[in-house]
């Protein structure tokens, strides 16, 4: 290791000598050998290829531009290098991979939970060949940011997908580096402008990481990421929610409610990851619609106990949903129970229906066919639904809605078994609406007399 230190000296100093220009001049040579021990083609220990990329990044590529431009030609080439060896990689990995998720169910889950970890064990030596020159590269696009041209061109050729989840793995730090060093709004322009549409994975993941996790979203990044979805929109005729997804946790409340029929419209995976970013920054307030706000008090992003409601409210036909879109939408909130907990159900169904008792609002079309499948998903809210819900709603003379009469009938009669039945809640039905109760259901509300 002592001597591997002193070649790197050794390679400083011939890099600093000023010598005949050329393929094979002295400088030139050194620099491609510092590169290619940074980038991990020449054989070392990490900590000599730590020291390497010091040198290339530290001590080279500020010496001078002449020598800056060495770093970068040579930085290329061993991009190039990667992507032709994971290109070369790629028929192996895929069936490295395929084995391993047929003898390993540990392996799918894995890969359903994380996308960018390694399936198999071909593929993760693939990927720590590739990982080196991609660092190194992304490290000198901070510095010259029109390189990230050529990061995403090779990233993203045919078959070059160990690259491309190499690049993706780095981008977190790489994005916010950039961020930092030139402004968030005006770095993710700059990329956008840079990429086609198939190189748009690895700008959606710029965009995914580029504002600070501890902090909302400028306005300057949410106006630049409406512009890159407008521009895209120009280039390929379709607007593309995924755009404006990275920065939805920063934008007004109303304008992510008039946002919200793009993201229904959207593939279920975009819909839901639009959901998660809407709230993950007032995870603490998830049980809560927030009242209020004006332009003394800007409620930003969305609560999941808003999400619920606001979906509910939705005015599906203006526009230009269909019913099967709108309901699918809900069922998909219903579906993930573990982010849509009963709690967060019960929230959402007693703030509508609180505003349908004080006379604000009416009951949403799909409320009652979400109250009936939540008590067949969640028995725990059978009691509340039986007690305070089902008699609530009467209070409010749900009856005079025939829709929504139907789904209370329906509802209190899948009801009326349970320890804390809906039996009560039925026999405080005005006598004309417990008659059509009783001649549509069983009589045990009869019995109960």
């Amino acid at each position: 290791e002592k001597r591997a230190t002193v070649v790197l000296l050794r390679l400083r100093d011939a890099a600093f000598q000023r010598s005949a220009t050329g393929k094979y001049s002295a400088r030139r040579c050194a620099v491609n050998l510092a590169v290619g021990i940074a980038a991990g083609r020449i054989q070392s220990t990490v900590k000599i290829q730590e020291n390497a990329l010091k040198l290339v990044m530290n001590v080279l590529f500020p010496k001078s531009l002449d020598l800056a431009n060495k770093v970068v030609s040579s930085a290329t080439e061993e991009l190039i290098r990667a992507a032709d060896f994971a290109i070369g990689s790629h028929n192996m990995i895929q069936e490295a991979n395929a084995a391993a998720l047929a003898e390993n169910d540990d392996a799918i889950v894995a890969t359903r939970s994380n996308s960018l970890q390694p399936i198999s064990n071909v593929e993760k030596n693939v990927l720590a060949s590739v990982r080196k020159p991609a660092v190194l590269f992304m490290a000198l696009c901070v510095r010259r940011p029109e390189m990230i041209r050529a990061l995403l061109k090779e990233s993203c050729r045919e078959g070059a997908d160990a690259l491309s989840k190499a690049v993706r793995t780095n981008m977190p730090k790489f994005a916010r580096s950039a961020a930092t060093k030139y402004g968030a709004a005006i770095i993710s322009l700059k990329v956008a402008d840079m990429a086609d549409g198939k190189e748009t994975s690895l700008l959606l993941a710029f965009l995914d990481n580029v504002s600070m996790k501890d902090q909302l979203p400028s306005k300057e990044l949410v106006d630049a990421c409406f512009q890159i979805q407008s521009k895209k929109f120009e280039e390929t005729g379709k607007k593309d929610p995924r755009f404006i997804i990275p920065v939805v946790s920063g934008m007004n409340r109303d304008m992510l409610v008039e946002k919200l029929p793009e993201f229904v419209e959207s593939e279920p995976v975009v819909y839901k990851a639009a959901l998660a970013r809407m709230s993950e920054r007032i995870e603490r307030q998830k049980l809560i619609f927030r009242e209020g706000g004006d332009a003394d008090n800007i409620i930003s992003g969305m609560t999941l106990c808003e999400q619920l409601v606001f979906l509910h409210q939705l005015k599906f036909k203006d526009v230009g949903l269909t019913q099967r879109q709108y309901l699918d939408a809900i069922r998909i909130c219903l579906d993930e129970d573990e982010i849509f907990t009963d709690q967060i159900i019960m929230s959402a169904l007693d703030y509508m229906s609180g505003k349908f008792l004080i006379g604000e609002e009416g009951l949403p079309l799909a409320y009652m066919r979400t109250t009936i499948l939540t008590c067949t998903k969640h028995e725990s809210l059978r009691p509340w639904i039986c007690e305070v819900l089902l008699p609530r709603l009467i209070e409010a003379r749900v009856f005079t809605d025939r829709r929504q009469w139907e789904g209370w009938m329906r509802c209190a009669s899948m009801l009326e078994e349970e320890p804390k039945s809906s039996i009560q809640a039925i026999l405080n039905l005005p006598e004309e609406q417990l008659r059509i109760y009783r001649s549509r259901y069983s009589d045990t509300a009869a019995t109960a007399v």
